[in-house]
């Protein structure tokens, strides 16, 4: 599972990543939502890139008169930016001695690649805590605002597939967590 929480960290982190992401792209060829990472995957590599870039941007960094989505686990479970959430993952991260340097430990591509270290290091049981926990407690409602708000394919795209991601890790850790 690490690669599929490192290749979802990369898409979550914008079309500028997309090489990295596509590098991973073989390792998740018998998963459900493979089809759908790889149509992303071409969309950037055949798109506008500027367009696509300002749809990322308009989703989960600057738009007006308000921001609609958030990358933020906090903002989900709080309302607030860098709230509890935000302290509590960078806390589990210093465990491991990890900080997080250019975003907010609570964004959500900052817990994907946090969870495809654990997975990496052999720790499945704290990265399975830590998806249950953290993860699947919001992510499925910024997937679904990433559809609903998204200005565009690109966007809308990555939504409907991390919400497909999600549902997969539902099932896999067969929980029945609250939407």
């Amino acid at each position: 599972m690490w690669v599929d929480y490192k290749l979802f960290s990369y898409l979550l982190l914008g079309p500028r990543f997309n090489y990295q992401a596509e590098s991973l792209l073989g390792g998740i060829l018998n998963r459900p939502y493979y089809k759908e990472v790889e149509n992303i995957i071409l969309m950037v590599k055949q798109g506008d890139y500027d367009k696509l870039a300002t749809e990322y941007t308009s989703c989960f960094i600057n738009d007006y008169p308000k921001l609609l989505c958030p990358p933020y686990e906090s903002w989900y479970r709080e309302k607030t930016v860098y709230g509890n959430s935000a302290l509590e993952v960078a806390e589990i991260y210093s465990e491991y001695g990890i900080k997080a340097m250019k975003s907010l430990p609570d964004h959500v591509a900052v817990e994907f690649e946090f969870t495809s270290f654990l997975y990496s290091i052999g720790q499945v049981e704290s990265a399975e805590k830590f998806i249950i926990k953290h993860i699947l407690s919001w992510v499925p409602q910024l997937a679904n605002d990433m559809i609903k708000f998204g200005k565009g394919n690109y966007m809308r795209s990555l939504g409907k597939t991390l919400l497909n991601f999600t549902d997969f890790e539902k099932n896999r850790l067969s929980l029945a967590v609250k939407q």
